[in-house]
């Protein structure tokens, strides 16, 4: 057979350019922060962060295509891949900013049938009964954002192209919609083609999202994707290179400088800088880890050893710690049975202490000294009832709410005046006088006596209640104005 996998054969190119990348950066120094990830089934993710052991996860997207984040060098904004384009958020995920859109659509030609097909493997055979379909997908993509040392700019990935391949599998009878299962000798073959795919290497303002440079042009002998700046402004990426079918790890000093060649693969992808720009991390044929200096030279390599029951697994992507000290890994596993596991995993550069800390892909780690980001504390508020409020038979009645905050509030009520006509007099609330954090209290008035005949005869007055509210953040008096009206009223009063 050609292939047995759809996608698989597509020149190396088309596979990479429209799959969502694993890959995180952290090439900056600062103390070990959060850990920023992608969650998600397998088919959607969102991007989620949590501490360095796997503690207080975050989710900080709602997106389902969100994938590949980058944290600034301050640790303060993160970069992602997102619907085959490019978002900007801060750090506890507010803020986002959609820089640049993607597109990626899929056709498909009816099916046609043919008897008698002459096998290409063996021309001497025929199939007696084969279907044919042509697929075509077609994509503008912008991938792995790398933010450059100072904050103003991303490198990333930009791929485009059309992949158009056919399908022709053995069937059992003519017009049968259903190809032979077993993906046996004889019965699939694919034939694709590939037109006008590449990608390179551009910067674009992480603000806006304009270009900004050309870091490495398009090329008919090489694809350049997966980029990452380090702290002293120089670029890595991975690059295939179409005559000797390899994938190689190059580092260029600067935007547009000249990129030297520092792995010669066969299979070397996803690079990440050391925090002090001198070594370079990749990963080696989906399984290893390799870490080799900015100029070539020794490699180092770390295997990353499967557990029992562990029948293969492969390596999305690897970071290095702000530290140093670390680095963090995607790891997929695929046991002899059951369902395969996406995990995020921690360990030595010497290989040492591997670890997981949550279920996930694409990591990148915060390098940053503050504190790990954290829910904005709530504060308490009070809403006044729109509109007349119609007191009940007894001058009962409920005026607005008073809403607790991230923290347990006090409540205590100052003041609570009626005017009606010319007439001002007192009136009584009910109140709580503690509320837990996120709880609300009604504001109930009671007017009687001569106050509530002031307020038959004017047939309407205004209301005026001071609370005083105090938390752990604030205290401050709520001032809450309505308008009410005398009568039965069967939604605000109580008999």
């Amino acid at each position: 057979m050609f292939a047995t996998v759809i996608l698989a054969a597509v020149s190396g190119l088309a596979l990479l350019a429209i799959s969502m990348s694993e890959s995180g950066r952290a090439a900056f120094p600062g103390a070990n922060g959060r850990v920023a990830y992608s969650y998600g089934d397998g088919y959607s993710g969102s991007i989620w962060s949590a501490e360095a052991n796997g503690a207080s996860p975050l989710r900080l997207t709602t997106g389902s295509n969100d994938y590949g984040p980058s944290y600034s060098a301050n640790g303060g904004r993160v970069a992602f891949e997102r619907e085959n384009g490019i978002a900007v958020m801060n750090a506890d995920g507010s803020g986002e900013t959609q820089l640049l859109s993607g597109s990626y659509s899929s056709s498909s030609e009816p099916p046609e049938w043919q008897s008698d097909f002459q096998n290409p493997e063996e021309p001497s055979e025929t199939i007696p009964f084969v279907k044919i379909q042509t697929f075509t997908e077609a994509w503008h993509v912008f991938s792995s954002p790398s933010f450059s040392p100072d904050g103003t700019q991303l490198v990333l990935g930009e791929g485009s192209g059309e992949f158009i391949y056919t399908l022709t599998c053995a069937v059992a009878e003519d017009e049968d919609p259903e190809c032979l299962s077993g993906y046996q000798e004889g019965h699939y073959f694919y034939d694709e083609e590939c037109i006008d795919c590449e990608s390179h290497i551009i910067t674009v303002s992480a603000s806006s999202g304009a270009q900004t440079a050309e870091v490495v042009p398009p090329s008919n002998s090489h694809q350049d994707y997966e980029p990452a700046f380090s702290s002293a402004g120089a670029i890595a990426f991975s690059r295939w290179d179409y005559s000797s079918e390899k994938t190689s790890i190059y580092v260029a000093g600067s935007p547009g400088a000249a990129p030297v060649k520092v792995t010669n693969g066969p299979y070397d992808s996803a690079p990440d800088f050391s925090p002090d720009g001198t070594r370079v991390a990749f990963l080696r044929d989906g399984d290893e880890v390799g870490i080799v200096g900015v100029g070539g030279g020794p490699l180092t390599v770390l295997l990353v050893p499967n557990p029992a029951g562990v029948k293969y697994s492969y390596l999305g992507s690897v970071a290095f710690s702000p530290d140093g000290s670390k680095l963090v890994l995607a790891r997929t596993l695929n046991p002899v049975a059951g369902k395969s596991e996406r995990g995020i995993y921690t360990m030595g550069v010497d290989g040492s202490g591997l670890a997981k800390i949550v279920d996930g892909s694409g990591p990148d780690w915060q390098p940053t000294a503050l504190p790990a980001p954290q829910p904005a504390p709530v504060p308490f508020k009070g809403k006044s009832a729109k509109g007349k409020i119609k007191l009940s038979k007894s001058g009962k009645g409920s005026i607005g709410v008073i809403v607790c905050g991230s923290s347990p509030c006090a409540l205590e009520v100052l003041s609570a005046k009626l005017t009606a006509g010319k007439k001002t007099c007192a009136v009584k609330v009910k109140l709580s006088k503690r509320l837990a954090a996120g709880k609300s209290a009604s504001v109930r008035v009671k007017v009687a006596g001569r106050c509530l005949a002031a307020l038959k005869r004017a047939g309407k007055g205004s209301v005026v209640v001071r609370v005083r509210v105090s938390d752990a953040l604030d205290r401050r008096v709520l001032t809450l104005r309505s308008t009410l009206t005398a009568g039965a009223n069967k939604k605000h009063g109580k008999k």
